[in-house]
């Protein structure tokens, strides 16, 4: 029988990560627990970052804000030699670097210096990519941990509809020589995966995405439920099966666009990860695109005083004490991050 007032699955978690001890696993228990008790600092630095090598993209995705135009931040390639610097300061805590936000990654031309940086500093690194400028020789090179293709589509015009502006066949012969040449690297740590963004125009393609996954070998084949901005866009582009949704459908049917869970005041991981944006500027996570929410700037003060910092501090009292007034925007509901294996 569970002890009152202590939740058994979260002890097990912790009893698991107590028992490998991963990089960054102080902070991850530390902060975590400060979260449980409701508690806004000081806390020990993130273990999740997600770094954003560029916002600026070739292809114009009708829901991304880089697509439509929307995002209303000046476009910009994130400079390698301050890139190395930022790396260097959160190397002792930083367990998880996402190489990745509102922009195509590969299109900084340092990406694969970049990440392979991170790999030396001990960091897991991910990122996720539409594939038009992945170069197989650069992804072995960098040593990062995954690369995930996302594909709108197994046709030109499938593709097409949502990945406007993007080269399948493109996308196709750079996964192919990716796959090719770590089959020549067998010490190479990079996983390849692939995700098929689930649309209304697409989703008859889902069994034969899985099939032709299988039969490419990538390591893990994705559907990747959409995200929408609007209600109407959601009349536009989300499937017919709603089982890929993770809207409320009552509430969309009602002309609200709102999660199907909803935490009760609580978002753990803003406790434990942060996004920094081309131009250093710390927003508290994906759901700030257009960075709304700058609680200070990484390439010009310590990331501490920012974590720690008053404004920080603040947005997570309004998480505790009311969510939807922290303005984030309706999205996926957010999960703790975690060491990888």
């Amino acid at each position: 029988m569970p002890v009152m007032g202590i939740n058994t699955e979260h002890v097990k978690r912790a009893g698991r990560l107590l028992a490998k001890r991963p990089k960054g696993w102080r902070s991850l228990l530390y902060n975590t627990a400060m979260a449980k008790m409701k508690r806004v600092g000081p806390l020990m630095l993130p273990v999740h970052v997600s770094i954003e090598p560029t916002n600026a993209c070739n292809m114009r995705c009708p829901v991304c804000e880089t697509g439509n135009g929307s995002l209303g931040r000046v476009k910009g390639i994130m400079d390698p030699d301050i890139y190395r610097e930022f790396i260097d300061q959160i190397a002792p805590t930083t367990s998880v670097l996402m190489f990745y936000f509102m922009g195509e990654p590969f299109l900084n031309k340092h990406a694969y210096e970049m990440i392979r940086y991170a790999r030396s500093k001990n960091i897991y690194v991910e990122t996720c990519t539409n594939g038009d400028f992945v170069n197989a020789e650069g992804v072995i090179y960098s040593d990062i941990n995954e690369i995930n293709f996302q594909i709108g589509g197994l046709t030109q015009a499938s593709h097409g509809k949502y990945r406007v502006r993007g080269d399948l066949a493109r996308t196709m012969r750079n996964l192919d020589e990716l796959l090719e040449r770590r089959s020549k690297a067998p010490d190479s740590n990079v996983q390849i995966n692939v995700g098929f963004i689930v649309m209304k125009h697409n989703e008859r393609e889902i069994e034969e995405f899985m099939r032709w996954a299988k039969a490419k070998g990538v390591d893990r084949a994705n559907i990747i439920d959409p995200c929408v901005r609007s209600v109407s866009e959601g009349r536009e582009l989300l499937p017919t099966d709603r089982k890929y949704w993770f809207y409320d459908e009552a509430a969309f049917e009602k002309g609200v666009l709102r999660p199907k869970v909803l935490p009760d005041n609580e978002c753990t991981w803003i406790w434990n990860s942060l996004v920094v944006n081309v131009d250093g500027s710390v927003v508290p996570c994906c759901r700030d695109p257009r960075g709304k929410h700058v609680f200070g700037n990484a390439f010009e003060r310590p990331l501490a005083e920012i974590w720690n910092g008053e404004k920080m501090r603040g947005f997570r009292q309004r998480i505790i004490t009311d969510r939807v007034t922290s303005g984030l925007k309706t999205g996926r509901p957010s999960t703790v991050p975690t060491s990888p294996p």
